[in-house]
């Protein structure tokens, strides 16, 4: 029985880890050559599998794209996590998001931030990756909501929020699109500086 129960964690580990190695390759097709290019055949190709395995692991393109998303969209949530300490005060919160959302393993790696940048544009027409973005962006919010409720006024939240989210979202995607070196640092100067003027309670 034990025998057994080994072996079966083992066929799924090795499911899980070949899943990954997917998602990763796919991520790499579409940051080097755009999601029209990210077929089964080149995914596979670059993650040296066949393309018989790519459809053993996953139903379809589609599955697969939307699958790439989360797991980019998790690792982009796990930076931000591991820059707040443990039972964080709003402010320590709302400082991990602003630096968190200027990672350089993200934005700073051309791959990923092209990859960012074609998932936003296939959100307008691939009914599961919007899905999955729309969850994302009420993730993000919900988790500034938290910590900004908690420093303003209620009349105050929801502008303070907005403002925040903007401005957050605005540098993102301007340096996922055209980065240059030193573009991480000052968005998250600039971000922060803002925070502050909103939030009159934490001290710059």
């Amino acid at each position: 029985m034990h025998e057994l129960k080994g072996n079966a964690m083992a066929k799924r580990s090795i499911k899980a880890m070949r899943r990954e190695e997917l998602m990763d390759a796919a991520v790499a097709v579409i940051g080097d050559e755009g999601m029209s290019a990210a077929t089964m055949a080149a995914i596979a190709r670059r993650a040296g599998m066949s393309a018989g395995l790519v459809n053993h692991y996953f139903d379809s393109k589609e599955e697969l794209m939307a699958l790439a998303m989360r797991n980019l969209s998790n690792l982009f949530r796990q930076d931000i996590l591991k820059l707040a300490p443990a039972n964080p005060t709003p402010v320590q919160r709302l400082r991990a998001i602003v630096d968190g959302s200027f990672a350089p393993q993200h934005l700073g790696a051309p791959k990923r931030a092209a990859a960012w940048m074609q998932f936003m544009i296939a959100s307008q027409t691939e009914p599961r990756i919007k899905h999955l973005y729309q969850l994302t962006g009420a993730r993000f919010v919900s988790n500034i909501r938290y910590a900004v409720k908690q420093l303003v006024p209620a009349s105050q939240v929801d502008d303070t929020v907005n403002g925040i989210v903007a401005l957050i979202d605005g540098f993102f995607w301007q340096i996922a699109r055209d980065y240059e070196e030193g573009d991480l640092e000052s968005a998250r100067r600039i971000c922060w500086r803002y925070v502050c003027l909103l939030i009159p309670a934490i001290k710059p």
